[in-house]
């Protein structure tokens, strides 16, 4: 009997436990729920405060910033040499760059625009500075009635204002973000010559950083092509051989003095995005390339002329008894110690921008030389310009010939005519931008400045699509 009563304790109080057990459990579960919902909450909490205080990502709906970011188009690759390009995704049709070839693009697939971040709090701290790439509130608004469903767009808003069609004064204002290049401060006169932008009289010259990316490909010969649309270099053959994706000069022991391969194109601002040949001659260029000096004891030459300028940077040859030196129509800027080693790839570049020359050797600045725009003509529009490179005394052979221009910021009257036939002053807590595709960007010059409370903040980084993450400059 004993035993019965014993056992059945037992099963009670297992029972009891069991019981308590699962009531614990089910307190668990719930609060386990609960956590997650909490966390969820704070996480939206954290997400939008991130958004509207922070960082928040936008998605670039158009090609007015090209090539720095792109909207909705087409990606490019040329049949007949393989350069790899952007397209506006509107286009049928699409040139080359690199050798001009024409080719349909009709059928192309079509890509969406950069998605990228924008810090909304850098200005709290600092203030904006010239070449930012900002976000900020379209200064002109669309304007929808309520009454009669009559819309006005990019209107400039004016208290008080009525419906032009049925007088109502009930009307619904949107307005739209926009990214642009910031090249205008408050308290400034800024006005577009010849491509570039002139702050106050002088020329404004970009960040190393900034420059590097608004450079513009123009030609890379180590995309040759199948058919020669148009011929790249004018040569004599006395002296010279392409071979395809190289160009070999031999003047080591003939005493002829130096010889030149002349860039054979007219370098433009066209602009490959929209398809649009340009119209204005492009004289801030650059020139990369690689080259071995197989023998000889002279040097070799490249050569940047702009309008009635010829800029020549000359790198002897190691034990010729000269000094690297740059100079402007024959007259010498500045001279360094820097030589080329027989046998030796070195990478060379050398360029010219807003009154700016540099010359890089294996990676390393050995000259520079800055006469801003100090010269008379400078900020002139050019009627030609062009590219060199060459040599006396040696055998070399040059490989990877790139040819680059500089952004070119349209002042045709057709863009608009703010800061373009005459300097335009920038009143306080105003700002002046441009787009980098300027053939084809509504900015400054028609709708004139906006102003510091429209700013939404700066744009620092490209997250889409994952080939092209970068640091925005």
């Amino acid at each position: 009997m004993m035993n019965k009563d014993k056992t059945g304790m037992v099963a009670r109080v297992l029972d009891w436990f069991r019981a308590t057990n699962g009531e614990q459990q089910e307190k668990s579960r719930f609060h386990t729920i609960r956590e997650n919902v909490q966390w969820i909450i704070i996480s939206i909490i954290i997400a939008l405060g991130i958004r509207y205080f922070i960082v928040e990502a936008f998605k670039i709906p158009t090609g007015s910033m090209a090539p720095t970011l792109v909207g909705v188009h087409k990606h490019v690759v040329c049949p007949n040499c393989g350069w790899d390009f952007t397209r506006d995704y509107h286009g049928s049709s699409a040139t080359c760059p690199n050798c001009l070839f024409q080719l349909n693009v009709y059928k192309s697939k079509s890509h969406g625009g950069n998605r990228i971040f924008v810090n909304k709090f850098v200005y709290d701290f600092n203030k904006p500075e010239r070449w930012d790439v900002l976000v900020f509130k379209y200064p002109l608004v669309d304007i929808r009635c309520k009454d009669c469903g009559y819309v006005v767009f990019d209107k400039k808003w004016v208290e008080g204002m009525k419906c032009e069609k049925c007088g109502s004064t009930r009307l619904k204002l949107k307005r739209k973000n926009y990214i642009k290049r910031l090249v205008g401060l408050s308290g400034e006169e800024l006005q577009i010559k010849n491509g570039d932008i002139f702050i106050n009289g002088r020329v404004a010259q970009k960040p190393q950083g900034t420059q590097e990316k608004l450079w513009v490909p123009v030609y890379n010969n180590r995309y040759p092509p199948k058919e020669d649309v148009a011929p790249s270099w004018n040569l004599d053959e006395r002296y010279w051989r392409n071979n395809d994706n190289s160009l070999l000069l031999d003047v080591s022991q003939t005493g002829e003095g130096a010889s030149y391969a002349v860039f054979a194109r007219r370098i433009l601002d066209s602009y490959a995005y929209n398809n649009m040949t340009g119209a204005n001659v492009v004289g801030d260029l650059r020139l990369k390339l690689s080259l071995i000096v197989q023998r000889g004891s002279g040097g070799v030459f490249m050569v940047i002329e702009r309008g009635e300028d010829v800029f020549n940077a000359h790198i002897p040859v190691q034990g010729s008894g000269e000094r690297c030196s740059l100079k402007r129509s024959g007259k010498v800027l500045v001279e360094a110690d820097a030589h080329l080693l027989l046998g030796h790839k070195h990478e060379v570049e050398f360029s010219h921008a807003d009154g700016v020359l540099q010359l890089l050797l294996d990676g390393k600045q050995v000259l520079s030389y800055d006469y801003g725009s100090d010269s008379p003509d400078y900020g002139e529009r050019l009627s030609d310009s062009g590219v060199q490179i060459g040599g006396r005394d040696v055998t070399c052979r040059f490989e990877g010939v790139e040819i680059f221009r500089d952004i070119y910021y349209n002042s045709d009257l057709t863009s608009g005519r703010w800061g373009v036939s005459e300097p335009v002053k920038i009143g306080e807590g105003e700002y002046f931008v441009l787009g980098d595709n300027s053939i084809n960007s509504k900015d400054s010059r028609v709708w004139k400045f906006f102003r510091t409370e429209d700013i939404v903040g700066k744009a620092f980084f490209v997250f889409w699509p994952l080939g092209g993450i970068r640091v925005i400059r």
